[in-house]
């Protein structure tokens, strides 16, 4: 068996209260590996995507219903199995387009663990009106306010943490999506994961110095509830493996990323995408 080393390391993960989501899922997988699991969400109201709370909450198969009704969750039901099979997990809401909120998560998260080791950005936001036609200010604001802003708000923290303790030994993992470059149809949040992808390979340059390493996954069509069956059958002709990826084989390589195994890995973007938009 490989010893990844993050055997008593504290990881924050950010988006992680859908049950069925990555996040949740790479919660999971360092919980195994004996890491601290620190987790932020925010939970979000499914009229924004113009479905009913009562829809959502009925909602009992994958399709943009059920997804949002997992968005309205607390982290609660991925903490509590954490901990009561022996490992430590602890969670916190906070809105990252607000600065004060990042500084709270992080205040509490060294409170409650006294340093993070690991950090992995894997909140985002999107939206249903995301074509060049109808896109709004408001959700362009958003969208990269969250998906970049988040991030780099969220790695400021992270890094200020890391100098102060004086560590040489770091690691940042930052969410893209695998059509980043091209992405029609959800054309702002494609364009803010492709400025993830930009901004990684640049944090990796500057922090490389501090023994930071930087690195991004980049998924394919993953099963988090949001795919129905009907869509399912369309987007597995477009991938060569022939199905749907699975949260916990994201969450195995952001395992991999933060491991001793990848120690002279920065600035990469991994697609795991079941060879879908190569």
């Amino acid at each position: 068996m490989i010893d990844t080393q993050l055997l008593g390391k504290t990881v924050l993960i950010t988006g992680a209260n859908n049950p069925y989501g990555i996040g949740a899922a790479t919660a999971r997988a360092f919980a195994k590996q004996g890491a601290k699991v620190l987790i932020s969400y925010l939970r979000l109201s499914p009229e924004n995507f113009g479905i009913t709370s009562d829809e959502a909450k009925q909602a009992k198969e994958a399709g943009e219903a059920f997804y949002q009704g997992m968005r309205m969750k607390s982290a609660e039901e991925i903490v509590k199995p954490i901990n009561d099979d022996g490992g430590w997990a602890k969670a916190f809401e906070a809105n990252l387009l607000d600065e004060a909120h990042v500084t709270s998560l992080f205040t509490w998260a060294e409170a409650e663990a006294g340093h993070i080791d690991i950090l992995i950005n894997n909140a985002s936001h999107y939206s249903n009106k995301d074509t060049s036609f109808n896109i709004s200010n408001e959700q362009i604001q958003k969208t990269f306010g969250v998906n970049v802003g988040g991030t780099l708000l969220m790695s400021k923290k992270y890094i200020r943490g890391y100098q102060s303790r004086n560590a040489t030994e770091g690691c940042i993992i930052n969410l893209s999506t695998d059509a980043a470059q091209t992405f029609a149809g959800q054309i702002t949040y494609g364009s803010s994961k492709a400025a993830i992808e930009a901004l990684t390979r640049s944090m990796a340059i500057e922090l490389g110095e501090l023994g930071i390493r930087v690195n991004a996954i980049a998924p394919g069509p993953t099963q988090t509830g949001y795919i129905s069956k009907e869509v399912e059958l369309k987007v597995v002709n477009d991938i060569p493996l022939r199905r749907l990826g699975m949260p916990d084989e994201v969450a195995d390589v952001a395992v991999f990323l933060a491991s001793y195994q990848a120690r002279w890995l920065t600035g990469q973007v991994i697609k795991v995408s079941g060879g879908h938009s190569l």
